[in-house]
């Protein structure tokens, strides 16, 4: 039986998430030490960072903000210009898939007063590796992955611009190593650590090269690649993370980017009980599907978790909601990515269960899982959360 965290929904199964003896995962403990910040001195001690890496003569960008125009990149854009007074150069890298309500927010994050570049990759490309990273590692998300982390760096490289300003550190949400929870750097080796691990826990770090033994030439993979360790010294670019140094509250936040102009969707997205997250791309629901498949957990968990530790919602109200949200097929455009993919249902079906943690969902007599009429799998302890 999965044991879950006893303060949130966070099953022991989550990568890089751990229980204390008392049951309680890292993400949870870390609310303390949050509560025992000197925010006020973190805050002064981000402003001598923006002023020892602002242009000097006011011949180049101050920053590069990476915005998907959703609500933390808008919340990042409105704290760098409108609080600290800094001119960004925000960059933003989306899938051709990107939906129309992300391209109201983007534009709304531009009048903020930003320049702002836009990165779309080949889409025939796009969808190739995709299909590969589908069939392969169970994340068709994986350009993504990639493209929001390294077209940003290649930016700043190319533009000679030294600071990138993040947003939240993913590990003090979501839960990591204590070491990871304090980093106030975002640098190559974080990235290949979490933001560009293709897969899950359970698949090792896969470069961008990866995709030259499924027959994607080189010529087609300049956007995923991250700089080199010379190219960013020379440059001096640094990457940090804006929420190490302001306390990170969704429900503040959403309030004052809501002042701003940001939309929302008209009810929940796909996968969770939110109307604000990931508003900008087709292919997260998806993703998150297959997050549940291997690890038991999904969008509807994050979103809980963070809503239970800033008490807006209590645990058992949190469990009820993951239980209305959560595992069920990411319909909404599926059959548009099955067809861009040139796969069938069956196809599909038989690639979910090939990365199906198999000792987490119920199965028959024969040890094969089992599908609801709609299609659905159901987790063995559901019940017992």
């Amino acid at each position: 039986m999965i044991k879950y965290c006893r303060t949130c929904v966070y099953p022991e199964t989550k990568p890089d998430l751990s229980l204390d003896k008392d049951g309680i995962c890292e993400a949870c403990r870390y609310v303390n030490v949050k509560d025992t910040t000197d925010w006020e001195a973190r805050r002064k001690e981000l402003e001598e960072i923006f002023n020892d890496f602002k242009s000097k003569d006011g011949t180049n960008y101050d920053c590069v903000i990476p915005v998907s125009g959703g609500k933390d990149s808008t919340y990042q854009t409105y704290v760098v210009k409108h609080e600290f007074g800094l001119n960004p150069l925000c960059v933003s890298y989306h899938l051709p898939e990107f939906t129309e309500l992300g391209r109201k927010n983007l534009e709304n994050l531009k009048r903020l007063g930003v320049d702002c570049l836009e990165f779309t990759p080949n889409p025939e490309m796009c969808q190739m590796m995709q299909k590969i990273a589908l069939k392969e590692f169970g994340d068709p998300q994986w350009p993504e992955h990639f493209g929001i982390f390294t077209v940003p760096v290649q930016v700043a490289v190319h533009y000679k611009i030294p600071l990138i300003v993040w947003g939240e550190n993913p590990q003090t949400d979501y839960g990591g190593p204590l070491k990871d929870m304090e980093n106030r750097f975002l640098d190559r080796k974080w990235c290949e650590e979490y933001g560009t691990r293709v897969g899950g826990q359970a698949n090792p770090y896969f470069g961008a090269e990866t995709m030259l033994q499924y027959g994607i030439e080189r010529k087609f993979l300049n956007p995923y690649i991250y700089p080199s360790d010379e190219e960013i010294k020379k440059v001096g670019v640094t990457g940090i993370f804006l929420g190490y140094f302001i306390r990170w509250n969704i429900k503040e936040q959403l309030k004052k980017i809501s002042e701003l102009g940001f939309s929302v969707h008209d009810g929940p997205t796909e996968g969770t009980f939110t109307n604000y997250e990931n508003l900008d791309n087709k292919i997260q629901g998806i993703h998150d599907y297959f997050k549940w498949l291997k690890f038991g957990y999904g969008r509807a968990s994050d979103s809980a978790s963070i809503q239970i530790r800033l008490k807006q919602i209590t645990r058992e109200e949190g469990m009820k909601l993951v239980g209305e949200h959560e595992g069920k097929l990411p319909e909404k455009f599926l059959v548009e990515f099955l067809n861009q993919w040139e796969m069938s249902r069956e196809e599909f079906y038989d690639i979910c269960n090939k990365f199906t943690n198999k000792e987490l969902f119920k199965k028959d007599k024969n040890g094969n899982l089992l599908r609801d009429e709609s299609g659905n799998l159901h987790k063995i302890n559901d019940d017992n959360v």
